[in-house]
C-alpha cells in the first residue's frame, strides 16, 4: 500500500514530539545504528553517513563522514569495511579511522519471530580515537505486520596510548515501523554503560531520537534523524543525514 501524506505527516510528528519530550539539555558524532541481524546472499551496499554536532559550552560545530561498504558472503555470513573522516572546528578533515566487521547469523533462514547474529569488528586509528576490537550481539524481533523491534550488546576493548582500561559495554535499541511505500520511521536509544570493572550509567553518554527513511529510486534510500542527549556526557544534539546505495 503506498503511503498517503497525511499518515507520514502525522507518523513523523508523533516520532519527533516523542523524542524531544524526553530530552534533557545537556563528544564525538555518533555515526553508528541500530544493526539488523539479518543477511541476505549476494547482496552488496554502500552508505555514506554525514554526523554534524552543533557546537556548545564554547565548542564550535563538529562533522563526521563516514563511508561503509558492505557485501554478504553467504546466506549467513556478511562483512563490511568503514572508513570515518573528522572535520572539526579549528583543524583541516582528517581520517579517523578505519575499520571492519563480521557478522555471523545464527538463527535459522525461516526465523519468522526472533532473528539474532553474533558480530566482530576492529579499527585502525589515525585520529583521537584509540585502537579497537569488539564483539556484539544483535536481534530483531517481529512485533507485528508493520512494527518490529532491534536491540543489541555491544562490547569493546581499546588499545594504544589513548585507550581506556577495561572492556567497554554500550546497549543499543530501536523500536521501528513501516509506513509502506519503502518509507520507515524508527526511534532509536544509544546508553553506553562504562565498563565490566565499573559498570552503570553514571558520566555516561545516553542519546535518544527519531529517524525516517525512504526511497530515491534506483537502488538509493535516505536517512535522516537526530539524537538528543539525555544525559550531561552527550552532546545536545547529533544530527544525522544518511544516504545509501543497494547494489
Amino acid at each position: 500500500m503506498a503511503i498517503t501524506r497525511n499518515r507520514f505527516t502525522g507518523f513523523a510528528a508523533f516520532t519527533f514530539a516523542a523524542a524531544l519530550y524526553t530530552a534533557l539539555p545537556a563528544s564525538a558524532q555518533n555515526t553508528s545504528s541500530v544493526s539488523s541481524p539479518g543477511v541476505d546472499a549476494g547482496e552488496r551496499g554502500f552508505e555514506y553517513r554525514f554526523g554534524w554536532t552543533p557546537g556548545e559550552n564554547g565548542r564550535g560545530d563538529s562533522f563526521a563522514h563516514r563511508f561503509d561498504y558492505a557485501f554478504s558472503l553467504n546466506e549467513r555470513q556478511g562483512v563490511k569495511v568503514i572508513a570515518v573522516v573528522d572535520d572539526k572546528a579549528g583543524r583541516d578533515a582528517r581520517l579517523n579511522y578505519v575499520g571492519g566487521e563480521f557478522i555471523w547469523e545464527v538463527t535459522p533462514e525461516d526465523a519468522r519471530v526472533w532473528q539474532s547474529a553474533l558480530r566482530v569488528d576492529g579499527r585502525i586509528s589515525n585520529g583521537s580515537t584509540p585502537e579497537q576490537i569488539g564483539f556484539d550481539w544483535i536481534n530483531r524481533w517481529t512485533l507485528g505486520p508493520r512494527w518490529h523491534a532491534r536491540a543489541m550488546v555491544a562490547t569493546s576493548k581499546e588499545f594504544g596510548d589513548r585507550a581506556d582500561d577495561g572492556i567497554g559495554i554500550e546497549a543499543r535499541a530501536s523500536l521501528n515501523y513501516n509506513l509502506g511505500g519503502g518509507y520507515k520511521a524508527a526511534l532509536l536509544f544509544f546508553n553506553k554503560l562504562g565498563t565490566l570493572d565499573d559498570f552503570g550509567t553514571d558520566g555516561q553518554r545516553q542519546q535518544i531520537g527519531p529517524t525516517l527513511s525512504g526511497p530515491l529510486g534506483n537502488g538509493w534510500g535516505w536517512t535522516v534523524g537526530n539524537l538528543f542527549g539525555v544525559s550531561d556526557a552527550a552532546p545536545d544534539n547529533d544530527v544525522r543525514i544518511w544516504l545509501s546505495r543497494d547494489f
